[in-house]
């Protein structure tokens, strides 16, 4: 039955007219729900910044360190105190003078131990309060600790920023990963489909006896193995969206594309050394790790300070009062003030163990710097030797594109007058295919390792995100692939 505008739904069968209700109600909800936006690698950096956790870890752990200073510099700061007390006494006095205790009976009075010239009871309420204040007026030890935490302090700033860089470069990682994977599906999908064909033909011209079944069966082999392809490419296009919702948090339904005329700059316009001097004077890593022989290097002179001489000045104001049967009530205030010197002599050897143990601990420093500082410099060249090596393997693999493609022209034009098989095709059409995931790839390769070089340099920021994202400009529906 055919239907048109016209035909009412009554004069539709049962099975059709289902079809029509699932149909028209599929495209009542498309309309009613709102439109998924695409996102870009400017929204999953921007996500990536709000929902990763280890950035988050990171922040805290900044803010844990910089208490420290506060916590040195409070031991250079006044110290006030306040006391305040209340005692009530209760004894019993011989002829002699002596005190005898008093105890006592439950239920009933105090008992005093009987004994010659007892004269009786007395007892009496004392009551005092009182400030005192002290001001180091030299410390070195605690000066030098002071130093260290401000060093730490600010390498535990460069740690954020590490952090911050390592989280911009996974989040736009992560995205051209997603890209990869959408490019590598989309060529093997073709791949897949011109196998196909490929096989489809084969068993018609073995239907007619134009060749033998060994070629039928080996582009049936080449098909099966196009399909493999396929299918470990949708799994890694899922793992790929995976992991950038593992970094933003995103379900990502449709995302922008890199444009095909997106440029390929040398980085060699710019020498090695310049990109050297770049990251020593920028990279996070490298300037956390100098800053940490500078806080060990404080703390060794805080430790040698132990053995110095301390100097505080004190001055402290109180009152009591006297209140009972004897002796008259008194009331008494006083106010004191002094300098304190302290010369540590002898410290049971720990102050000495305590320098020897700042000491390697700063040559521990130092070691670890220059480790640092040697695997920076071989980074940012081998980054850079990358990065020539993709722009020349791009040209290359344009190139390759263009000859595959004339390749696989005349083997189909061979195999239509017969001087070439299909096993030829096939193997032309594979050739062809694998060159166009190349050329994905080696831009993929080319940005991601641009990225890293900026990085290492520690330049890597927002404007650069922003920057590349102006090039991804295409959305595509993953659910369409």
């Amino acid at each position: 039955m055919r239907l048109n505008e016209n035909t009412p739904l009554s004069a539709v069968r049962p099975r059709h007219r289902q079809a029509l209700l699932v149909a028209g109600a599929s495209l009542l909800i498309c309309a009613l729900s709102p439109l998924a936006s695409a996102i870009g690698l400017n929204t999953a950096y921007e996500k990536a910044l709000q929902y990763d956790s280890e950035l988050a870890a990171a922040q805290a752990g900044r803010q844990v360190i910089s208490e420290d200073v506060n916590r040195s510099r409070a031991r250079l700061l006044p110290q006030l105190g306040a006391t305040a007390g209340a005692d009530y006494t209760d004894q019993s006095v011989d002829a002699d003078g002596t005190v005898q205790p008093t105890t006592v009976v439950p239920g009933g009075d105090p008992v005093v131990a009987q004994g010659a010239g007892r004269t009786g009871d007395d007892s009496y309420k004392t009551y005092s309060a009182g400030v005192s204040v002290s001001q180091v007026l030299y410390d070195a030890s605690a000066y030098n600790e002071l130093e260290a935490a401000r060093k730490s302090s600010s390498r535990a700033e460069q740690e954020y920023r590490q952090a911050v860089l390592t989280l911009t470069f996974s989040s736009a990682q992560a995205y051209f990963n997603v890209l990869r994977a959408i490019d590598e599906l989309s060529t093997s999908r073709r791949a897949e489909a011109a196998f196909e064909r490929q096989w489809e033909q084969a068993r018609e011209r073995f239907d007619v006896g134009l060749i033998a079944i060994t070629e039928v069966q080996e582009s049936r082999a080449i098909f099966d193995a196009g399909k493999v392809e396929r299918i470990n490419a949708e799994g890694q296009l899922d793992i790929a969206l995976e992991d950038l919702e593992r970094l933003t948090g995103l379900s990502v339904e449709e995302i922008n594309v890199l444009a095909e005329d997106y440029p390929i700059l040398d980085p060699t316009k710019v020498p090695v050394s310049e990109w050297e001097a770049l990251a020593y004077a920028n990279n996070p890593e490298l300037l956390a790790a100098a800053l940490s022989v500078d806080a060990a290097a404080e703390l060794l002179k805080a430790r040698k300070a132990d053995l110095y001489p301390t100097i505080n000045a004190t001055a402290s104001y109180g009152y009591s009062q006297f209140a009972g049967q004897s002796p008259i009530d008194t009331e008494v205030t006083q106010g004191v003030v002094g300098l304190n010197l302290n010369l540590p002599l002898y410290l049971g050897g720990g102050a000495r163990a305590g320098i020897r143990q700042a000491h390697y601990q700063h040559i521990q420093a130092e070691e670890i710097g220059s480790t640092v500082r040697r695997n920076v410099r071989l980074q940012v060249r081998s980054l850079y030797r990358n990065l020539r090596t993709n722009v020349e393997a791009i040209q290359a693999r344009q190139q390759q594109i263009i000859s595959s493609e004339s390749a696989l022209e005349a083997t189909r034009a061979g195999y239509d007058v017969g001087t070439r098989n299909v096993v030829e095709v096939l193997q032309a059409e594979s050739a062809y295919y694998q060159a166009l995931s190349d050329f994905a790839n080696a831009r993929y390769d080319y940005i991601i390792n641009s990225l890293s070089l900026l990085r290492a340099a520690g330049k890597l920021g927002e404007d650069d995100i922003m920057q590349l994202n102006q090039w991804l400009n295409r959305p595509v529906q993953i659910s369409s692939l």
